[in-house]
């Protein structure tokens, strides 16, 4: 069986990140190897967040241009998953839940209803486990 992890913004902009170098060698070799056995996946949440993040919050800004060609090179390797009123109760149910923020509860929530396993974060806990049905991993935390 394939197994399908999500990508948070964060390790998706450090995949483009040119500034933050070690990160994004680690994020590189995280998804290459994934790749051959897995299913990535992200949301519309997670797209638009990048490109507010990467059009202005980080050192080296990317270009409206490039994130244009950064999309369609996402959109070719990864699963990019829609939103709606269903992901946004639930969110509403894991954040009070699990005292999370809503928007984290919002990636919690697409993730589980796309049955991932393992959601990469920098953001939150590492281990965390969500209805014992997702664990979050930070992929900087050495072991």
């Amino acid at each position: 069986m394939i197994d399908k992890v999500f990508i948070d913004t964060n390790i998706l902009v450090y995949l483009f990140d040119k500034s933050e170098k070690e990160k994004q060698t680690r994020v590189k070799k995280l998804i290459s190897d994934l790749l051959p056995q897995t299913r990535i996946f992200v949301s519309f949440q997670v797209i638009n967040e990048f490109i507010s993040v990467t059009g202005k919050k980080i050192a080296n800004p990317v270009s409206p241009a490039q994130q244009m060609k950064i999309i369609e090179f996402i959109n070719d390797i990864f699963i990019i998953t829609s939103l709606n009123v269903v992901t946004t109760l639930n969110a509403l149910e894991i954040s009070q839940k699990y005292k999370l923020t809503f928007w984290d509860s919002l990636r919690i929530s697409s993730a589980l209803e796309n049955k991932c396993s393992i959601l990469y974060s920098e953001d939150m806990q590492s281990g965390f486990s969500i209805f014992d049905k997702i664990k979050i991993v930070n992929p900087f935390t050495k072991v």
